[in-house]
């Protein structure tokens, strides 16, 4: 493996997008060829490895930016990239880079990049939980329709998943698209009809298209049914309350 090396200033390869590299950068293209000829489990221990100290970098020099006359190392690529240049299936990496370029000012190759998620087998490892990751990181950095597009594709590979079910409701109602987004949300109340978060998304999305007497009812049993430590359910029901007398 080319050896990679930190230094003390930020370099034009930290500002570059992960395709251009790939094209345009003769060490990095070099990585991708390099392990391409490898096996399969070769590759992917080494981007286990790579990845794993790409983020170890990142959280030191995150300590070295808090100190006071401390120089800050920047690696020679932003987290995720070297790994993801070695595996281009490794679902972390994919998470990593594609939040990196959408937060980069760069919204259509981050999202080639959490859409290829979608596109892995189901049985890659915490396939769920990442794929969950990436539309919370989307909607957080108010990308709803993003999110919208990330689960719809999840649901294409997994028709089923509750959790893709609920996301896909969840984004839909973030997009306010409250219509489209009962039926899923119904479905995953059906699915999970004692699960209190499930039915607080399903109540609000019946709040916010002003069906008051139904939300009662949903918030309510959502509130029942919440943990001591879960006071959504509880805050949306006071909320809704006060939608109604103003309606």
């Amino acid at each position: 493996m080319t050896k990679r090396t930190a230094t003390t200033k930020a370099t034009p390869r930290m500002k570059q997008c992960f395709a251009d590299l790939l094209s345009r950068d003769p060490e990095f293209s070099a990585l991708r060829a390099e392990y391409a000829l490898k096996p399969q489990a070769k590759r992917r221990a080494a981007a286990e490895w790579t990845y794993d100290e790409s983020i170890a970098n990142s959280l030191v020099g995150a300590a070295f930016a808090r100190l006071q006359g401390e120089s800050v190392p920047v690696p020679r690529w932003p987290a995720g990239f070297a790994a993801l240049a070695i595996d281009p299936e490794f679902a972390p990496a994919l998470l990593t880079v594609g939040c990196h370029e959408h937060g980069c000012g760069r919204p259509a190759e981050g999202m080639k990049l959490l859409l290829q998620l979608t596109q892995l087998s189901p049985d890659t490892a915490d396939w769920i939980e990442i794929i969950d990751k990436a539309g919370q990181w989307l909607m957080d950095a108010g990308d709803a329709a993003g999110t919208c597009r990330l689960y719809e594709a999840a649901l294409k590979a997994r028709p089923s998943e509750q959790e893709f079910i609920i996301g896909f409701g969840w984004a839909l109602c973030r997009s306010a698209k409250q219509d489209e987004a009962l039926p899923w949300l119904e479905r995953a109340v059906a699915n999970a009809p004692d699960n209190s978060s499930v039915l607080n998304d399903y109540g609000w999305g019946l709040a916010e298209l002003g069906r008051f007497d139904e939300v009662e009812k949903v918030l309510e049993r959502a509130v029942q049914l919440a943990p001591a430590d879960y006071h959504l359910p509880l805050n949306n029901l006071k909320r809704m309350r006060q939608l109604r007398r103003k309606a």
